[in-house]
Parts: structure tokens; C-alpha cells; sequence
């Protein structure tokens, strides 16, 4: 991608906007049910943090539609964004209004509680929500810590994640997953964001050029692992996970990682 133009559309929060105001764009959320609502989710056409809203939509038999940029759409400033990057989420209500909500974190959240995902009360979705951030830092430590490395230290950066980041991750919630019964799941005996997070955030490592190596520490840790199984079985996500759309989204992720891989590993191939 090019940088960012000067002149890119900028999506409006402003809370008093005459045309759609803040208490009206709540009350249609509130008072609206899911099936009167069309979403669309627009991100670029790789799994990355695009995946978990990707599941939630489908799991809760939303009626939505992917969308994605292209190259020459977004270079020349036609992609409009609240913060210049995506993803996005377009909600239109029968009343034909539409409403947008911005960062990746913020519409997993919301998407998870309109679609049930959220645990049975305030506390368990504060709980969920705690262990949803959590398994989220994973990801971006890699990006941070490894991918945006400089290539020659890229290795010893990729070891020390391994040995430190992913070790205190997979004992921390092998504990709390131990707590909870080893059950498949993170908070009770239901299923929640948490536990589609944690398979997203395995299916990432999947696409990143060194993750069997994650994956081969994963699978060391039984209650981690079983919340992995757990949401790889549901039979509301078969369809979606077997698709040509999903299929190219794995394989466009594993190209782009390919470029942020270890030079060593590379040369060694």
C-alpha cells in the first residue's frame, strides 16, 4: 500500500448529527432484532483480525456480506475510515439508516453480544471480555515483537516469544482453563467470544510461516487445546470454514506472513 492520502473520507462520530442522532442510533440497536439488521463487514481479503467478526457473523446466522478494498480503491482515498485502517462494520436498519462502528476489538465485542456470546450475566461478560484481551495481546506481541522486527534480529526475536510471550500465555490460561472444569470453554459450559478468539488467534499461527512451532506448544497444554477442538467441531462454522471465500483468505494471509517470516528459516528451506 501506498501512505495514506491527505484526503481519505473520514467517518463521523459526532454524537448531536441531526441527520442520525446519537439516542436514535441507539435506539435502533436496542429495538431492533438481529434479523432486521444487514451487516457488512468490510476488511482486506486476509483472516488476521478480520477472522473473529468473520465467525461471530456466521455463527449467529447474521444477515451480512464481506467486503474488500481494493489496492487502487484505498491508495486513491475511496475507502472511508474513522482512524485510516480497517476493519469496519456497516449496520443498516429497516428504517434504512446505517451506522458504523470502527477497531477490530470494538465490533468483536459487539457482534459477540448480539449474537449471545457474552456469558449470562454483567460479570461473566466482563470475565469473557478479560480473557478475549488477553489471548488478542498474543497476537499482537507477535506482530510487535517478531514480524515488524528488523530481519537479521528477527530469529532471536521469534525464540525469545517462543520462550517467554507464548509460555507465560499458554500456562496462564491453562491454569484458569483448569479452574473452569477443562471443558472446552473459558467462562461456565458455554460457548463465548474467548473461546472463538482462541481458535482465531491458533488459525493465525497457522498462517505464519515459523507457527507450527506454536501450535507443537499449544497442543503441550490439554485445557488450551481442548477450547481449540471445542470450536473447530461447531457445526455452525463447517460451512463457513470449508468455503472458497474462507480458503482464499487463509492463503492470502500466508502470503502476506511469508514476507515477515525468518531469514534463516528461508535460507535453510
Amino acid at each position: 500500500m501506498t501512505p495514506q492520502p491527505k484526503n481519505r473520507p473520514k467517518l463521523t462520530y459526532k454524537s448531536e448529527d441531526s441527520a442520525f442522532t446519537s439516542s436514535e442510533k441507539s435506539q435502533m440497536l436496542a429495538m431492533t432484532e438481529n434479523k432486521d439488521l444487514n451487516f457488512t463487514f468490510i476488511y482486506w481479503d486476509i483472516a488476521s483480525v478480520g477472522s473473529t467478526s468473520r465467525d461471530i457473523l456466521e455463527y449467529g446466522k447474521a444477515n451480512y456480506k464481506n467486503e474488500s478494498p481494493t489496492d487502487e480503491g484505498w491508495n486513491d482515498g475511496k475507502v472511508q475510515t474513522a482512524f485510516s485502517v480497517l476493519p469496519i462494520l456497516k449496520i443498516s436498519g429497516p428504517n434504512g439508516k446505517e451506522l458504523f462502528i470502527s477497531e477490530s476489538e470494538v465490533i468483536d465485542t459487539f457482534l459477540a453480544e448480539r449474537f449471545g456470546l457474552l456469558g449470562n450475566n454483567p460479570w461473566e461478560a466482563l470475565t469473557i471480555c478479560s480473557f478475549y484481551s488477553n489471548i488478542h495481546y498474543l497476537r499482537e506481541r507477535c506482530f510487535s515483537e517478531v514480524m515488524v522486527s528488523n530481519p537479521k534480529d528477527r530469529k532471536a526475536a521469534r525464540d525469545e516469544f517462543l520462550s517467554t510471550t507464548l509460555r507465560k500465555f499458554l500456562e496462564d490460561h491453562e491454569f484458569h482453563l483448569q479452574e473452569n472444569g477443562n471443558n472446552g470453554h473459558y467462562v461456565g459450559n458455554k460457548l463465548s467470544l474467548a473461546d472463538i478468539h482462541l481458535w482465531n488467534v491458533v488459525h493465525f499461527f497457522k498462517t505464519v510461516p515459523w507457527g507450527s512451532m506454536v501450535l507443537d506448544a499449544f497442543a503441550e497444554y490439554e485445557a488450551v487445546w481442548n477450547v481449540k477442538e471445542n470450536v473447530e467441531q461447531l457445526p455452525e462454522l463447517e460451512t463457513w470454514r470449508s468455503s472458497a471465500l474462507f480458503g482464499k483468505y487463509e492463503e492470502n494471509s500466508r502470503a502476506w506472513y511469508a514476507k515477515r517470516g525468518v531469514p534463516e528459516d528461508v535460507k535453510e528451506v
